[in-house]
């Protein structure tokens, strides 16, 4: 009981050095604008990662290149002819065991 009366005591009169000035301006340097760390930033990754990605951007590509060209757009559709099916003939096609 009586070393935690010495250890609070030593405690409340211990002082801290103060912070070296080197280390305020470290801390409290200007920072570079976020838009400059798009051109010059950096983001590491695993390697698996990166030739997945790369793999997968390759495969992309060949794929829209060996797209093909895009039909003509069709021809508007005009609906005031349109009637209803006058027979409906349905058929349920059940599945066979």
């Amino acid at each position: 009981m009586d070393d935690d009366k010495k250890f609070s005591e030593l405690l409340k009169a211990w002082q801290l050095p103060g912070a070296p000035a080197s280390l305020d301006a470290r801390v409290l340097a200007s920072r570079r604008p976020w838009w400059k760390l798009l051109f010059t930033g950096s983001i590491r990754i695993p390697v698996p990662v990166a030739f997945a990605l790369a793999a997968a951007l390759v495969v992309m590509g060949i794929a829209l290149l060996r797209r093909p060209p895009a039909s003509p757009p069709a021809a508007s559709v005009n609906l005031a002819d349109f009637q209803p099916v006058k027979d409906l003939n349905v058929r349920v096609i059940r599945r066979s065991e």
